[in-house]
Parts: C-alpha cells; structure tokens; sequence
C-alpha cells in the first residue's frame, strides 16, 4: 500500500503529459475570442475568427505546427451532461428525466442565455461565447416541403419529419412545465432560484439548432473538481481517525493515497474501457471549428488534470500556414447527418452513402438482374429473418453494404455456396456474382434519379431568383442529390459496372 503514492504521482504525469495546454495565452482582441475570454482562463494559439466562403471558422494568424494544441477551455465555462446529471432546481424533473441529451443541452444553453438577458453575472468567456453565437439557423428543419422534394431522398425527408415531429413536443412540453414552474415560483424565490421562463417555439428551436450543430461527445468520466472533493474528504476522515487515535499517520496517508489512485483509475482508465454513457458537451469556442472529413486524427477531448476541454489538429495534415483555416473532424457523419443538423454538405464525403428501403432494393434486383423468384423464400428462413420491407439498405462507394451483399447472396447464389445464411462472404466466384448483382441495382436506382431530375428541371420545378432564401434551400437540396448519385456512381464502379 505505500507505493500507492508513489503511483499516484506517475500515473498523474504520464496523464498529464498527453494533454498540455497551449503554450501561448490568449490576448487581444486580434486574437482568437478577445481579453473577456483570457481573463476567463481560455488559452490559444494565435488564432482568429474569420470568414471561409461565406462561413464562419477559425483561422491561423501565425504558423502552427502539425497536431498543435491550439485551444484549451476550461470545463467550468462548458455545458455539459451525462446520464446521470442531477436534474437543475429550475427545471421540471419529469421533464428532465425524459429529456435526452441535446434537450438538457438545450435547456442549459436557455438558462444562460435567459440569465444573460436579466443581466445577471456571467463569467466572462461564456458572456463573450454568446455573443459569437448564430442569431438563426438554415438546416432543413427550416425549409419548405418542396425543397425537401428536391433533394429526391426519402430518408432525409422522413428524418426531418421525425425531428419535426419530435421539437413540436418538446415545444410543448418545456412551456408548459415552464410556465408551471413559475405559477409555483414564490417558494423557490426566497431560495434565490429562478425558474427557467417558459421559451417560445422559436427559442427552443434556437437552443436545439445550437446543440446539435455545436455539442461534441465523449465517456462520461469523472471530472477533476470531483475527485478533489472526495479526496478532500478522505483526507479529513484521515485526520480524524489520526487525531481519535484510531490510525497512526502513515497509515491514514497511505489510505489517502489508495483512495488517490483509485480515482484516478476510476475517471481517466475505467471511464474508456468500461461503458459508463456518454458525456455531451456545449464548449465555448470550442464548437467554432468546422469540419472536414479528412481531419479524422484531430481530437477534442477532456484533460482530467487541467479540467480543461482542448482542441488538437490532425497531426497528418502537416503544418497549417497563416491565413489557413484550421478544420477538425466531427466524426464519421455522412451528408445525411451534416445537412439536418449542420446546414453543409461535404462534397467526396467518404463516410457518405445511399440509402434505400428493402423493397425498393429487391424491385431494383429484379428489374436489372433477375433471379429466381423462389428464392425469396430463403429471406424469411434465414436465422434472422429479413423480412422487414422497410429496413435500410446501405450502397456506398465501396459497393454494397452488409445487408445489400446478403440479400444479393441469398438470391443469386446456389445453396451451396452460402454461408451464415448469406452473411458471410462466400468463395471468390460467389462474392464476384453478388456484387455486379448490387452494382446492377444500383446503377439502375441511379438511372432513376438522373430521369426524375431531369424530368423535374424540364417541368421548371428548380426555378427561382439567386437571392431569395428559398433558392438558397434549393442549392443546398442539389448538392445534397449530386453527391447521393456519386456515391451510387462509385458503388456500381466498385461493383465491376458503370452507369449509362
């Protein structure tokens, strides 16, 4: 057990090491969030804010070098949830005990927003972080149902359906309890808590645009501040059970010591192997940098020992000149994910790829490579019955999906050459054979959509002026299509075929 301190101290540097803040702080104006956000504990390399395309990012004001830690935030300026976050006095613990994360989010990013509003103190990088924050969003959930239409892609359309569905009742249900809470109000007043004002539908939209667009994720460790607390209280009870005379000094620091080290176990070890949920978090300036697919090796992350959230680019991307945006990436997200909640759409996205529902599959199969139709019975005998019509089938560049190549092998191979009910790959012959039968859907899915788009701009369904917001829109809902048919382009190259 007396080594137990002498770990401690290890395990701590070597932590500590893999996240170092930093090493030129924050300051003026010119740089990165201003005086209002270094006063507050926020450290950055030379960086600012500046303007890409008509988008806002964060560019390099001198060289930076390759995988630099160019920003570090400390936690307390962040919202953040878990699982398990105890719910606020000022919100309705029906309410939040339903809520999933971006809603919690949402309702702490209201509260700070209605505290700002009264005036009341804010620290001084949340304050400066409001500001910076978008006044309105252009995503789909804002966008008229025909240019939804024109994106030509059923499931983005049910998906904005279903958020749609979704916010109305979160509307719903966040002003009512709202309002409820302040009827009730007086109790909670004398408390010095004030219940959160009941938002309009509009506000709530704002805070749940700001969440989804702006939140990252990761375990949902313990945090420093925490453990200090209970380590404090393990040294108390030390110094008691020392002064009472019930443990002589080495021993009550030994036990302090073990309690160290096993919270530290606990938040930084465990967390990562073990699964704890998740931790999202609404970081100031943080959430200012933009995405690119290919920054895959940059990392936002949790340092335990600085409780501090931090920012570092992809070390493969080399050094990033002055005048250069720095980018990071959000994650895999396809552009499905990218335009409903971040309003872009990333062209050559290599996590993108085109869904479709099992029927519409089959008919494609059976239209551009027939096979026998006895066969069809195979999909309800397998172990695990295929049978669901409205289940998505994945086409990306890579060629057919897991469910895609399964399908295509219980169809067109002999019995023989099945396995795991067509789950498994097959031999070189029958994997050949299963995938120009998926390239074959697929360029006929893609011949589709090129005749429905052409028929649709012949009949003037994509008019209208540059300016007006609805064109906007439909720009959006054109790259997003042209993108959806490179990857069926690519999926039937990948297969042996071409489109015609």
């Amino acid at each position: 057990i007396t080594l137990a301190r002498y770990y401690m101290l290890a395990f701590s540097s070597l932590i500590a090491s893999r996240a170092v803040a930093p090493t030129r702080a924050n300051g003026g104006d010119a740089l990165f969030f201003g005086e209002r956000a270094a006063r507050a504990g926020v450290s950055a390399l030379p960086v600012r804010i500046a303007t890409f395309d008509g988008i806002r990012g964060v560019e390099a004001a001198e060289a930076l070098d390759a995988g630099a830690r160019v920003l570090a935030v400390p936690a307390a300026n962040a919202l953040q949830v878990t699982p398990d976050s105890p719910c606020p006095r000022w919100v309705d613990p029906k309410v939040w005990r339903s809520a999933a994360w971006d809603l919690r989010l949402a309702l702490l990013l209201l509260r700070v927003k209605q505290q700002a509003e009264r005036g009341e103190g804010l620290n001084e990088a949340r304050a400066a972080w409001l500001d910076l924050l978008p006044r309105s969003f252009d995503t789909p959930l804002y966008w008229s149902d025909a240019d939804l239409e024109a994106t030509g892609y059923p499931p983005l359309i049910e998906a904005v359906a279903k958020q749609r569905a979704l916010w109305s009742k979160h509307r719903a249900e966040v002003a009512a309890s709202a309002r409820a809470m302040g009827e009730q109000a007086s109790g909670e007043a004398e408390a010095g808590v004030q219940p959160l004002c009941a938002p309009s539908g509009e506000e709530l939209d704002w805070a749940l645009s700001c969440v989804r667009s702006r939140a990252f994720s990761g375990p949902a460790s313990g945090t420093l501040k925490a453990a200090a607390a209970q380590l404090g209280f393990a040294g108390l009870l030390g110094l008691v059970s020392v002064v009472g005379g019930f443990l002589a000094p080495q021993q009550a620091v030994d036990g302090v010591s073990v309690v160290g080290v096993s919270l530290v176990f606990s938040d930084v070890v465990a967390s990562r192997l073990l699964a704890r949920g998740k931790r999202h978090v609404l970081c100031p300036y943080l959430d200012m940098l933009n995405h690119a697919s290919s920054r895959s090796g940059s990392r936002l992350e949790y340092d335990y020992f600085g409780d501090a959230f931090g920012a570092s680019l992809d070390p493969a991307a080399g050094p990033v000149p002055p005048g250069a945006e720095l980018l990071i990436s959000y994650g895999d997200r396809s552009n499905d994910q990218l335009l409903q909640y971040y309003g872009f759409v990333e062209a050559g996205n290599p996590h993108d790829s085109f869904l479709v529902d099992q029927q519409s599959f089959l008919l494609a199969l059976g239209e551009a490579d027939p096979y026998p139709k006895e066969r069809l019975r195979r999909l309800s005998q397998a172990r695990v019955p295929l049978t669901d019509n409205t289940a998505a089938v994945s086409l990306t560049a890579e060629g057919g999906g897991p469910r895609a190549m399964q399908l295509a092998r219980l169809l067109f191979l002999a019995e023989a050459d099945l396995a795991d009910d067509g789950a498994s790959p097959s031999s070189p012959a029958g994997e050949e054979r299963a995938r120009r039968a998926v390239g074959a859907a697929a360029a006929l899915v893609w011949k589709q959509r090129r005749d429905s788009r052409l028929e649709a701009a012949g009949a003037g369904f994509a008019k209208g002026s540059p300016t007006d917001a609805p064109s906007r829109h439909r720009g959006l809902a054109r790259a997003f299509a042209a993108e959806k048919e490179r990857v069926l382009e690519r999926c039937v190259a990948a297969c042996g075929g071409r489109c015609e």
